[in-house]
């Protein structure tokens, strides 16, 4: 006969349980540490198991088990699995599901094992405000024998009350003392609240300076509370009594009624709505302890306390910024999809924009470097985002920053963020930043869309137009550049003319940006050094003078991206080419970062430290400026750069100056790119898919990172007469920092008497305390030319840093002139061929020049430039029976001038006698014809001007 098994059975377990609200929220609490489970028949519990399971359990109800009675769990290095052990030995495994917990035993599992398990099992409730409802928790336990057994709890917590809880108040709030006696706000942006859940409701909040006299007032400023006489109003409606009114030293204390409920965020707004102002004739430098106390409606009291500070604590100027580690800009969230994404970042450094690929396109995001936020900016005025790609697949992003940082120009494929748009091609957006209103831009002036659409759009200096390439032309424009200006102002959209008129292998332009001061155009398009043309010649980098018409070759340049940037001074434009002929010595196959003079024509290779040629690898198509022009940021693989071993694309900052190159991001994992720096030049923004620039990136996204780089401060500069440029130019920038970490920056300049430069000066990155002013000096070359050789003239201004609130530092900036007695007359004579020779001249205006030109003898380097500066002007004008008026003229006097001073002052006379001759000739609407018989006119004065010598000797003067 078989023996009648017995079910295994609890001992001991509450039938009832109270647990203390602040006991579960600290943690686990064991529900019952005197229950027993024993099995009657003696084989234990293996094969069996133990639950529990919590009813009408919330999301913040939690079942576990504790490591109490020699019960620990652990890992299943195979499955994963929660492991049970009693007292070293495994004995189950564990399962949650929910509100149930399971422990399967897998192993031989005695009573004791078995009772140790079931006195670990513990709750846990993180709230404050626990359900007052009951809740049953059941025990199961099924024996070797599968034999089984329940028995239930019933669950409590008893709710407690908690003091009131304070976040975003002080320690400090930093006032100038002019301040007081207008009012400040203590604290804007305190918070309190009742971890109980119950408000305030019956509470009280009591405000008091310690120390406060007479003069010492607290008040409520605007905002959604009031006072009235004694009543407290909240948008109009009493809920509360003012039980001390704060005048004359005295507590500001408001008592709310019992029977108005009073949420956490409305004690944190009247709390944020607290003021101070003083009476006092005179507000001097001072501090006040000012003490917040609130009472729940359980009549708990919470206190915290603030300083109030009235002090001016002005700038100090810094030798360095101060340094520190790569930082993730974006974040594993917001990650750019190309490896030649580009950046921009506002003039003042506080905003970047980028493109990324977060949901199924990719879209153009800004953050805010001060706040840390990220916003969409590729959405329409609803603020859905486009449904589009911005720029395709292996094409660097196109967007700009407007000066003012208030816009951001862009390119996107999508058609819905405009009404009308309708040509499924990549357009150009301008998104006001602050209103959200989104525009397109690559259009005619008549709003009309633009068949092929728009690319490669740059902000005017002044904000108000923005250049911009095109596939189509506009209608009328036959000139077939592809380049236009659109003006923000008017709306209307002008073709910038590159191809001389009736060219017959006219070319297009692309990747046009405005010079810093905005009188000229830089682009990229087919021609040769004589100018723009399509056929047979390879891509070259042309510069557009705005006033005159002249279009410049600055060099050849053929690559991935061809990219020119002009330097912030506007002396100079960089580049990226692999051609060969840009200076002697390049290699066919190897590309390199350029830097053309537009002065004196020198170009530099800036990519090749110690003069060593690349020779494994690539030079970015992307770098960028510093603010102050000194430095340029470019990537690089090759293994010729300082601590560039590992075969990937870093990045790299040349000193321009100086030429040192030095590595900023090390990288072995991802290639980095995509470059720009911030304004105070003291930190360089890329993108890179690196996984080792920053910890816990493991996700091989492309980010953006910011790094710091070497910078002091730059107050001095040394300049030498050089006949060979227009202007002499300075740059340099120093660094500040200020206590008061809110506070906003301004920089005037005061120059000496007598200066012959001038010198402009602006505040960047002015964030967080800390900031920077880059300055930029200017002078004529001309003006410098008196000085003798080796004589010097140091020009000091004065740069005065202020805080808006009285507080200033003032640093001087010296710039050293140094002569080299260039206004001695250059040449003795200037030598014309004989009469006869000059008598059988061609009679054409062009032929005239090359004869003049070539009879030229025994003068300076200066005289044939002169010459050349008017027959440029000339033939272009003849030619140019499609320019309409002769203002082409116009702004080529400054170059005349500048020109006509480095020759004899003879000469110089006869010179500007000649341009006054042509410029009326050339006045008015005057034809190709006119323009003719002036360059005939002017060739005649030369003749005459320069006299017959003796017995048929050279024409001398």
């Amino acid at each position: 006969m078989a023996t009648k098994t017995k079910a295994p059975a609890f001992g001991g377990l509450d039938r009832s349980k109270t647990l203390a609200e602040n006991t579960v929220n600290a943690g686990p609490v064991v529900l019952d540490s005197n229950v027993t489970l024993k099995n009657p028949d003696g084989t234990g519990f293996q094969g069996g198991s133990l639950t529990v399971k919590l009813a009408n359990a919330g999301v913040d109800d939690h079942l576990s088990i504790a490591a109490v009675g020699g019960i620990t769990l652990g890992t299943d290095a195979g499955t994963g699995a929660t492991v049970v052990f009693y007292n070293g030995a495994r004995i189950g495994t564990e399962t949650v599901s929910g509100s149930t917990i399971t422990v399967s035993f897998d192993q031989p599992v005695s009573d004791d094992a078995a009772t140790a398990l079931a006195r670990a099992i513990a709750y846990s409730n993180p709230r404050n405000t626990p359900s007052a409802a009951a809740h049953a928790v059941t025990f199961t336990a099924v024996d070797a024998e599968h034999s089984s057994i329940s028995a239930t709890m019933q669950l409590k917590v008893k709710a407690e009350n908690d003091a009131s809880a304070f976040s975003n108040l002080g320690p400090v709030s930093s006032h100038t003392p002019a301040s007081a006696k207008a009012g400040v706000v203590i604290d804007g942006d305190a918070h309190v609240a009742n971890p109980d859940g119950t408000g305030f409701k019956g509470g009280k909040l009591t405000v008091h300076v310690d120390g406060a006299t007479a003069t010492d007032q607290l008040y409520l400023a605007s905002g959604s509370f009031s006072v009235s006489g004694t009543k407290l109003m909240l948008n109009g409606k009493q809920v509360g009594t003012v039980s001390a009114d704060g005048a004359s030293g005295h507590d500001l204390a408001f008592t709310f009624k019992s029977n108005i409920a009073v949420s956490d965020a409305q004690m944190s707004a009247l709390m944020d709505q607290v003021s101070y102002r003083s009476t006092a004739n005179t507000v001097t430098a001072s501090s006040h302890d000012v003490t917040f106390t609130v009472t729940d409606p359980e009549k708990s009291a919470a206190s915290t306390h603030v300083t109030l500070a009235f002090e001016n604590q002005a700038p100090t100027i810094v030798s360095a910024p101060a340094g520190g580690n790569i930082t993730l800009v974006s974040n594993n969230g917001y990650y750019i999809l190309l490896n030649e994404s580009g950046l921009a970042i506002s003039d003042d450094g506080n905003e970047v924009a980028f493109n990324s690929y977060i949901t199924q396109s990719d879209q153009i995001y800004v953050k805010d470097i001060r706040s840390g936020s990220i916003y969409l900016v590729s959405a329409n005025s609803s603020g859905s985002a486009g449904d589009a790609n911005t720029p395709s697949t292996f094409s660097t992003p196109d967007m700009d920053f407007s000066p003012d940082g208030q816009k951001l120009v862009f390119v996107s494929a999508a058609s819905n963020l405009v009404t009308g748009d309708t040509n499924g091609k990549e357009d150009i957006f301008v998104k006001d930043l602050k209103t959200g209103t989104i525009t397109r831009i690559s259009t005619d002036s008549a709003g009309g869309e633009i068949k092929y659409g728009g690319k490669n759009p740059s902000f005017s200096p002044d904000g108000t137009k923005i250049v911009f390439a095109s596939d189509s032309n506009l209608p009328g424009d036959a000139n077939g550049s592809g380049l236009y200006v659109k003006n923000l102002v008017t709306g209307t959209t002008t073709q910038i003319t590159i191809n001389a008129p009736g060219a017959s292998n006219p070319t297009s332009g692309y990747r046009p940006a405005f010079s810093p001061d905005g009188t000229k155009i830089s682009f990229v398009a087919y021609g040769n050094a004589s100018g723009p043309t399509k056929v047979g010649d390879s891509q070259c980098i042309f510069v557009k003078d705005l006033a005159t018409g002249d279009v410049t070759y600055v060099s050849t340049a053929s690559g991935h991206f061809i990219i020119p940037v002009f330097s912030p001074d506007g002396t100079k434009i960089a580049f990226v080419s692999n051609e060969s002929s840009v200076v002697p010595g390049g290699e066919m196959w190897g590309s390199h970062l350029y830097v053309k003079d537009l002065q004196t024509g020198e170009i530099t290779r800036v990519s090749a430290p110690g003069g060593v040629l690349p020779n494994d690898g690539i030079i970015g198509d992307q770098f960028a400026f510093s603010a102050d022009g000194t430095k340029i940021v470019f990537s690089s693989s090759e293994s010729t750069m300082p601590g560039n071993t590992d075969g990937a694309s870093s990045i790299f900052v040349a000193d321009l100056e100086t030429g040192a190159i030095t590595k900023v991001a090390a990288n072995t994992t991802g290639i980095s790119t995509g470059l720009a720096f911030t304004p105070d030049g003291a930190h360089v923004l890329f993108t890179s898919h690196a996984t080792d620039l920053v910890a816990d990136n493991t996700k091989g996204l492309n980010n953006v990172f910011m790094a710091s780089i070497p910078a002091t401060s730059v107050t001095s500069a040394t300049l030498t007469e050089d006949a060979a440029r227009k202007t002499l130019n300075a740059a340099g920038t120093f660094y500040f920092a200020d206590a008061e970490a809110k506070d906003t920056h301004a920089v005037s300049v005061a120059a000496p008497d007598g200066a012959l430069g001038t010198l402009s000066a602006k505040v960047v990155s002015d964030m967080n305390g800390t900031g920077a002013v880059v300055w930029s000096y200017v002078v004529d070359e001309t003006k410098v030319e008196p000085l003798a050789a080796g004589e010097t003239k140091v020009e000091t201004f004065a740069l005065t840093l202020d805080d808006h609130h009285g507080g200033t530092v003032t640093q001087n900036v010296s710039v050293t002139l140094t002569g080299t007695g260039g206004a001695a007359p250059m040449v003795a004579s200037f030598a014309l061929a004989p009469v006869t020779t000059a008598a059988a001249a061609p009679a054409s205006g062009p032929e005239l020049w090359a004869s003049a030109m070539a009879s030229l003898s025994g003068v300076s380097e200066a005289s044939p430039q002169l010459f050349d500066v008017l027959e440029k002007r000339a033939a272009a004008l003849e030619a140019a029976h499609a320019h309409g008026p002769a203002g082409a003229f116009e702004g080529a006097g400054t170059e005349m001038a500048h020109l006509a001073a480095q020759i004899d002052p003879a000469v110089t006379h006869v010179l500007e006698t000649l341009w006054s001759d042509l410029s009326g000739h050339g006045a008015g609407t005057a034809s190709a014809h006119q323009i003719a018989d002036g360059v005939e006119a002017i060739a005649t004065h030369l003749r005459d001007a320069l006299h017959a010598g003796h017995a048929g000797d050279h024409l001398l003067v």
